[in-house]
């Protein structure tokens, strides 16, 4: 009887990972995956391993450890055939975090960033045109908070900087629904 070869544990232990992430413990699959990827560092299985990781990660909507660690993959397995579905994924980490326009601003441009340097590198895949359906939520969700900031200046009668907040939306928005009523606001 011999002895299993690292590839053959390696092999065992993803299964028992996508397994795992098949019955919604993403936690338990993360670790597993992680543990692969350390077993075979050299290995083909490392990079799966890494990329799935990182999707458990996103799974359980921890999406900063996600996006580490899809980085982490990106710089480590730069020949890997999945770095698009790598830079897709940190896009979308980014964009459900985006929760309404009154809320923080970054995770919409850091989304945007990311979504926009996937239309330019991978255009013709699937990755790029779902980019270019989230730029347009996304360019929509900043007329929104350029809108919301404008109507509180108006409302607390602060008309210089509503004007400028409307004018933005006018010039650099404008292909979106709030044009209309940043034209009216402006009259």
């Amino acid at each position: 009887i011999s002895e299993p070869t690292e590839e053959e544990i390696a092999t065992k232990i993803y299964i028992e990972a996508v397994e795992a992430l098949k019955k919604g413990d993403a936690f338990y699959a993360g670790k597993k995956f992680k543990e692969v990827e350390i077993l075979m560092p050299q290995g083909e299985w490392a990079s799966k391993a890494s990329l799935m990781a990182s999707y458990s990660d996103y799974s359980r909507n921890a999406y900063t450890n996600a996006i580490f660690n899809l980085e982490r993959h990106i710089s480590i397995y730069p020949a890997d055939k999945n770095i698009p579905y790598a830079h897709y994924l940190i896009a979308i980490c980014y964009y459900e975090q985006i929760l309404d326009e009154k809320k923080d601003l970054q995770p919409l441009l850091s989304a945007k960033k990311k979504f926009e340097f996937i239309m330019k590198t991978y255009p013709d895949t699937d990755y790029g045109t779902d980019a270019r359906f989230k730029i347009d939520l996304i360019v929509d969700q900043l007329a929104a908070k350029e809108m919301s900031i404008a109507r509180f200046y108006m409302k607390t009668e602060k008309w210089i900087p509503a004007l400028n907040r409307l004018k933005l939306v006018v010039e650099k928005y404008d292909t979106t629904v709030f044009i209309e009523e940043a034209l009216h606001r402006l009259v």
